[in-house]
Formats: C-alpha cells, sequence, structure tokens
C-alpha cells in the first residue's frame, strides 16, 4: 500500500513498476508510517491549467504540458502523464520527525527510487530519460522486460465501452468505470474533467461540452455514441 496525504493524490496513473518499488519502499520497517506521498499524478489537462495560471501571473512556476525535455524522453512536467500513459514522479513527506530527509532518500536509493530536481529532497523518480535506477536492496524489483501491449484485448475494451455508451449514453449523474475511463481521456485531450472519479458531475459536464464544442458536435453535454467515437480520434479545428 501507498499511503498519501489525503484522497486527492492520483496514483492510478503511476508505471506499474514504479508502484511495485513504492510498495516495497513503503513496506520497509524504516518508513513504515514515517512518510507518505504528498503529490503524484497529473493528467495533461491539469498540467495545462496550471501552466496557464502561471503565464497568467496568477499562480506558481509550472512546465508547459507540450514542452519536450531536453532529455529527449520526458514531456512537460515531470508528474504530468507522459505519452506513454503514465506517470513518473511524486513528492514525499515525512510525518515523523524522527528521521530526516537524507534518512529517506537513501532508503528510497536502495528501491530505486531516486530525487531527481536539485534543490527538491522530496521529488522522486525510479528513472530517468537514460534508463530505470537500479535496486538493490530487493532482486525481486531488478528490471524486468516490459510485457508487450495487449492491443487485441485494448480494442476488445474499447469495443465493450462503445457498446455500453451506445446503449446508455453517459450524462450527469452517471457513476460508474466507464466515467472515469471518459474522464482521464478528456484530461489527456486538454478537457479539465477534474479528478476522475468515476462520477459524472458539474466540471465533467463541462469538459464534456467544451469537447464537443472543439470538436463541432451537438453541444449536450452528454457522451453518446458520436461523442466516444470522436474522443478515440479527435479533430480539434484550427484556431478552437
Amino acid at each position: 500500500m501507498i499511503p498519501t496525504t489525503s484522497k486527492w493524490v492520483d496514483l492510478k496513473l503511476l508505471h506499474p513498476q514504479f508502484v511495485t518499488r513504492l510498495e516495497a519502499f513503503f513496506a520497509d520497517g524504516r518508513i513504515a508510517n514515517k512518510v507518505k506521498v504528498v503529490s503524484a499524478c497529473r493528467s495533461y489537462a491539469h498540467q495545462k491549467k496550471l501552466y496557464d495560471k502561471y503565464k497568467a501571473g496568477r499562480g506558481n512556476l509550472a512546465a508547459n504540458p507540450d514542452w519536450l525535455r531536453p532529455d529527449g524522453y520526458f514531456r512537460g512536467s515531470f508528474h504530468q502523464e507522459q505519452p506513454d500513459g503514465y506517470c513518473y514522479a511524486v513528492d514525499f513527506r515525512i510525518t515523523n520527525r524522527l528521521i530526516t530527509e537524507r534518512f529517506v532518500t537513501d532508503i528510497a536509493a536502495r528501491y530505486g527510487i531516486q530525487p531527481t530536481v536539485k534543490g527538491e529532497w522530496w521529488h522522486f523518480q525510479p528513472r530517468n530519460a537514460d534508463g530505470w535506477f537500479d535496486a538493490i536492496a530487493a532482486p525481486t524489483l531488478e528490471h524486468t522486460p516490459e510485457p508487450p501491449l495487449d492491443w487485441d484485448r485494448i480494442l476488445i475494451l474499447v469495443a465493450e465501452i462503445g457498446y455500453r455508451i451506445n446503449l446508455c449514453p453517459l450524462s450527469r449523474g452517471a457513476r460508474n468505470g466507464d466515467v472515469e475511463i471518459v474522464q482521464r481521456k478528456l484530461n489527456a485531450l486538454g478537457f479539465d474533467s477534474g479528478r476522475p472519479d468515476g462520477v459524472f458531475g458539474r466540471k465533467t459536464t463541462r469538459a464534456v461540452k467544451g469537447f464537443q464544442r472543439a470538436t463541432l458536435l451537438t453541444v449536450d453535454g452528454v457522451v453518446g455514441h458520436n461523442t466516444w467515437k470522436t474522443m478515440l480520434s479527435p479533430e480539434v479545428p484550427n484556431g478552437l
């Protein structure tokens, strides 16, 4: 289990190998109940919102979500969902005064988790642009080949969601896993639906309408067949 400081900390987009390392780190008796994750994943839409706020002079420094970093691997913020669909960064907070930042950093390094931003001891990642960091504390966490994506299964899942949406379009008040997938897709496309929680509320409705407006669909805030199909292969007209 990965402890967080609040329910708003999104861990669902963390790379599976990173999750394995974090779980082992937090299970270490020297760390258990002494450290929590205070910040983790951000969608493209969330990062864009922070960046736009910064550019308008109303927020803290934030990376442009479309910026390809000099390392050639990461885009935008390290916390941001990357092109492969995963994020690779968390921020730690010490909750027990008996341990130090240096102590946490030394233990984390044994699990292949290291600080990567100068001046921010709390920012940890499992890899950099060159590859995954070594995990010397637990041999089972050593690098393993990534399984190939099961595209056939992915296509089946997408078709199943489309079938359900065709039978029963998603609208405000809906609560299920399909809503969460729609929310994540909207966020990845730059339409902020808020935290993907599977609840079709006001913010999700606004994001759906924004997407429909940008893609010249009927603006009704309902995810039906046409909206879902367009979300899978969106074409946003120039100037919108």
